[in-house]
């Protein structure tokens, strides 16, 4: 048989694949995707060495075809063969990556076709496609904090404190970052659903849910972080905790972003995150905080060397004096945020009572000015 012929019965196989499809039959459609896979790979196999075209468009055509059929093995088998060719026309390189780069995620079950949220960096280090490591790393490290104490507020389990989320929640719902087409620096966070939903469970939520409930409990606590958050996280303990992994999130008027955009699939307009947005937030957390006329409010500036928030302490050595500092009453700050600081720069805010320090807020010290105390020190 001809190309013309091999390539005309795939095409019948794909049209009968895609009908059946719409009618919700998926095994007879995968079935036939896979039977035009083998058609269009045949008419690979006849393709003359002169017509490179017909070969590059050929090649991309079967092995979308086998990924339509969910026959991963043979797709990148397939794929692999033909860039080793050292056929294809640059064109069809690129859209080849591009599949494999697809079939590899669908292998274990997420794409970006799943709800995604894109998070972009804007700064002077920030270039087209790159970003500093440490940056883009503790970013990720707090969307991912962000993803599992949505998934555990949406499934009623207490605030946790202590540790990484438990085994089911880490199997069930698992976050992801895929890198996305070069801007300024972007990435996308997705989550792998849980891919065995017990229908009869009315606790199982789905990667979409997850996604959209966390996207506009970040558009609350940058919008309305005093009186919206109240409304939107009326537990204290998982308000205050979203609120300062939000405030993580945002620029400082020092560091290498200049400002971070999270957009979501179902929205039209960006979340906004710029180093103001640290200011309001941080009165948004001080204000939720008892004061007393007995106490005043330091900053201490060093570096974060030991925690013991079972115990209820934390210690900074700090920079002007290169002393030791033992902070109190450490214990309600939650270990997956702080325990990432340690052997780092931070800004300890806490209130000094008589010769004790409590512990009120910390933040990465990243060239920022610290937040202004709620409680101003006493006149000398």
């Amino acid at each position: 048989m001809t190309w013309l012929k091999h390539h005309q019965q795939s095409e019948r196989y794909a049209s009968d694949a895609e009908v059946a499809a719409r009618l919700g039959n998926d095994t007879k459609a995968q079935s036939l995707y896979e039977k035009a896979a083998r058609a269009e790979a045949q008419a690979l196999e006849t393709v003359a060495s002169d017509k490179p075209r017909t070969y590059s468009i050929t090649a991309v055509s079967a092995v979308a075809l086998y990924s339509k059929a969910a026959q991963w093995y043979e797709a990148q088998i397939l794929a692999y063969r033909c860039l080793g060719s050292g056929r294809l026309m640059k064109f069809a390189w690129r859209q080849m990556e591009d599949l494999l780069d697809s079939i590899r995620a669908e292998q274990v079950g997420i794409g970006l076709d799943d709800a995604h949220m894109l998070v972009s960096a804007k700064g002077r280090d920030i270039v087209p496609g790159g970003a500093p490591l440490d940056s883009i790393m503790a970013t990720a490290h707090r969307m991912k904090s962000l993803l599992y104490r949505t998934t555990e507020y949406m499934k009623n389990l207490p605030h946790r404190k202590r540790g990484e989320p438990s085994k089911e929640i880490q199997d069930s719902y698992r976050p992801w970052l895929f890198q996305t087409e070069p801007g300024s620096y972007q990435f996308a966070i997705s989550v792998q659903g849980n891919r065995q939903l017990n229908m009869l469970d009315p606790d199982d939520i789905h990667a979409e849910q997850i996604i959209d409930r966390l996207f506009g409990i970040l558009q609350i606590c940058v919008s309305a972080p005093v009186h919206g958050m109240h409304d939107t996280v009326p537990d204290d303990d998982y308000r205050r905790t979203f609120l300062k992994l939000t405030r993580d999130l945002a620029p400082t008027q020092k560091g290498g972003f200049a400002q971070l955009d999270i957009r979501a699939q179902t929205s039209e307009r960006p979340i906004i995150l710029v180093p103001e947005t640290r200011a309001a937030i941080s009165d948004a957390i001080r204000n939720e905080l008892p004061s007393s006329p007995d106490k005043y409010q330091v900053s201490i500036y060093g570096i974060l060397r030991t925690l013991h928030l079972d115990s209820d302490w934390i210690e900074v050595v700090t920079f002007d004096e290169g002393s030791s500092k033992r902070i109190e009453n450490a214990g309600e700050e939650v270990d997956d945020r702080i325990g990432p600081m340690v052997n780092h720069p931070v800004i300890v805010t806490a209130d000094q009572v008589g010769d004790k320090l409590q512990y009120v807020d910390i933040e990465l010290d990243e060239g920022q000015e610290p937040s202004p105390p709620s409680v101003k020190p006493p006149p000398i």
